[in-house]
């Protein structure tokens, strides 16, 4: 996989050519350096699916920036063939199936939890509330096992600890948190 990142650099090197001195281009030259930053890091540390995920939004960015900026017509090629090898590197670095599933999983009890919570806030007055499904240590132990992954895939989960840290004390915002960051991780998976 070093030989990916050696060829996105190659890419980066002839994008950065592309554009030239034109002082116009100092906001995509931004975007390229915070790119390069990427793929150092990957090429340094080793590339995984986190690295990947940074790259990737890295990318994003910069073609959200030559989007904006008007830039030469021979740095799309360029930035086509970028998206080329970073769909190939992560296709290479992917979460195996059965951790998306258990990631998706978990996001659904998490969302059944908090519509329940929800729910519960809003019944009628002296309405006893309805009993909650999937207590926080059933939702634990389901997490346990996905940080450990997601952790040896290069991600880290803040949210997602703070439900194995202490999980009777997750309310109702937190449980979209972890939805939500699980959801940054998994990406288009």
């Amino acid at each position: 996989m070093t030989d990916d990142v050696l060829m996105l650099e190659a890419a980066l090197f002839q994008l950065r050519s592309a554009l030239g001195d034109d002082p116009a281009s100092m906001q995509i030259r931004i975007g390229a350096n915070v790119l390069a930053n990427a793929l150092d890091s990957a090429r340094q540390g080793g590339v995984n699916a986190a690295r990947v995920n940074d790259i990737e939004f890295a990318l994003n960015d910069l073609i959200a920036v030559v989007d904006d900026c008007g830039a030469p017509d021979s740095v799309f090629p360029i930035l086509g063939m970028l998206q080329n090898d970073i769909a190939r590197l992560r296709k290479q670095t992917a979460l195996p199936q059965e951790v998306v599933r258990a990631v998706r999983e978990l996001q659904s009890k998490l969302k059944a939890r908090g519509s329940a919570i929800e729910r519960n806030t809003y019944r009628a007055e002296g309405t006893p509330g309805a009993e909650l499904p999937h207590a926080p240590e059933e939702l634990r132990a389901a997490a346990l096992p996905i940080r450990e992954q997601l952790t040896t895939a290069g991600f880290t989960t803040a949210a997602l600890d703070e439900l194995i840290a202490e999980p009777a004390s997750v309310r109702f915002h937190q449980l979209q948190d972890i939805v939500d960051e699980l959801d940054v991780i998994l990406g288009g998976a």
